[in-house]
């Protein structure tokens, strides 16, 4: 009777404290008309409240971002862009900020465009998290000229990678 009280005293500790491995996703493809990378970066709203509750000062949760300028680019400057960094022949690509999703699915939504960039190889640095979680897994999804998708995976001790336009 001792032993099924401590496995279940376990087990119910273990499913009330764990959490599923963290992730973020990116997608990415590479417009002609432009020259531009166009971006989609997925999180977690938990982990990104969280985060945002400890970095930023009088943060007033992610609702908030959906109508306050400041906050959003407070958060995508401060946490999203200091975890998601592109590069070209060693110059940084800057990224601008197109617009935030928030879902009922519990994920929010980044989106960016990259300044012109040449259609040839470039860096990413996608370690968004990972200095906080160290379960962190982060994956990005690019979509090459012939539409067909490339997976590139991050974890805390593969942080960047080279990809080919």
């Amino acid at each position: 009777m001792k032993q099924i009280f401590t496995l279940i005293f376990l087990s119910f500790h273990t499913l009330t404290f764990a959490h599923e491995t963290y992730f973020a996703f990116a997608e990415m493809e590479y417009d002609d008309k432009c020259s531009c990378l166009e971006i989609s970066i997925k999180v977690s709203s938990h982990d990104l409240n969280e985060i945002a509750e400890n970095d930023i000062e009088n943060y007033k949760g992610l609702e908030s971002a959906l109508i306050d300028k400041k906050l959003i680019k407070e958060i995508t400057d401060n946490i999203i862009l200091k975890g998601f960094q592109i590069s070209q022949a060693k110059k940084i690509t800057q990224l601008f900020y197109e617009g935030f999703e928030l879902n009922n699915d519990g994920n929010c939504y980044f989106f960016f465009r990259s300044e012109e960039i040449e259609p040839e190889t470039i860096n990413v640095r996608f370690d968004l998290f990972m200095g906080i979680y160290t379960e962190q897994q982060n994956k990005i999804i690019y979509r090459n000229s012939n539409d067909i998708n490339e997976t590139y995976g991050f974890f805390i001790f593969k942080r960047q990678t080279d990809i080919k336009l």
